[in-house]
């Protein structure tokens, strides 16, 4: 029985160790606009290569909730020389699980979700569709082939660490945390803003590879169009048998005002920005 007061071993159990099982899908990645992908990467961080990666999975076994939809769109970032993660521009979410889904990210650890509109993932023998649509357009419209990747040489670099089946891969993912205040004027500010890596163990138990055929589009909300496809260098339809996001390292203080331009988008939408657009008429 649920009670608004909980147990104190409810709290010190809230959100602990989140696992994400039984996940499978299709991931892929493309060339895209290097002065792009610079340009939408906030400082510290460093483009590693002109190359977006992501994924459309059905998350089967959340620890945190039912099952959900998970779509990324992510760069590969170099933090101080030290440490190497994905940086993801925005996750869609959509299912039973989502809403849970979402607040473990966002407010568990930063990470930029949203909850998508409808979302389908479709396999058939060997090939595979997926799509996403908010605000009543079609964010992301993926397929995959099954046989040899668009681009060989740089799909292998790209895929062949995800690859390696039934061992234990440890992946690196960075975000930005922050505090907000409302002041006297009635506005909010943004303090304490901290970049963040969460550390990831991820066993992988199937990857077939192939083409990629993908397509993003914008919404007013929801800017997928702005990461340009130059050209698709593969995707694989795969299976993770077990994830668990083990461990969060602060890695640095980052100037809010320089910072949160970047952070808004990925997470909230503008009517959050824009007073007029929430004014309604009872």
């Amino acid at each position: 029985m649920a009670s608004f007061k909980v147990s104190e071993d409810d709290v010190k159990n809230f959100l602990t160790l989140p696992r994400m099982d039984d996940q499978e899908g299709i991931m892929f990645a493309y060339a895209a606009p290097e002065d792009v992908l610079k340009k939408l990467l906030p400082k510290p961080l460093k483009l590693v290569a002109p190359v977006v990666c992501g994924y459309t999975v059905q998350m089967g076994k959340p620890s945190f909730g039912g099952s959900y939809m998970e779509a990324v769109l992510y760069v590969l970032a170099n933090y101080d020389d030290k440490m190497i993660g994905a940086y993801p521009f925005n996750l869609m979410l959509h299912g039973p699980g989502a809403e849970e889904g979402v607040i473990a990210g966002r407010e568990g650890a930063g990470i930029p979700k949203k909850l998508a509109d409808k979302f389908e993932i479709r396999r058939n023998d060997n090939s595979a569709t997926a799509k996403v649509y908010r605000h009543g357009v079609k964010l992301m419209d993926i397929s995959w082939e099954k046989g040899d990747y668009n681009d060989p040489d740089l799909a292998h670099q790209v895929f062949d660490a995800q690859a390696v089946l039934n061992s234990q891969a440890e992946t690196n993912s960075f975000f930005y945390t922050w505090d907000m205040d409302q002041v006297e004027d009635g506005s909010n500010v943004f303090s304490n803003v901290k970049l963040v890596a969460t550390q990831s163990t991820t066993v992988t138990d199937s990857f077939e590879a192939g083409k990629l055929n993908i397509e993003l589009n914008s919404s007013a909300d929801d800017p997928f169009g702005e990461l340009k496809v130059l050209k698709p260098l593969g995707a694989a339809w795969y299976h993770v048998d077990t994830s668990v996001m083990h461990n969060t390292l602060k890695l640095a203080d980052v100037d809010s005002k320089k910072t949160m331009p970047y952070l808004i988008t990925g997470r909230y939408d503008r009517s959050m920005i824009n007073p007029k657009a929430n004014t309604f008429i009872i």
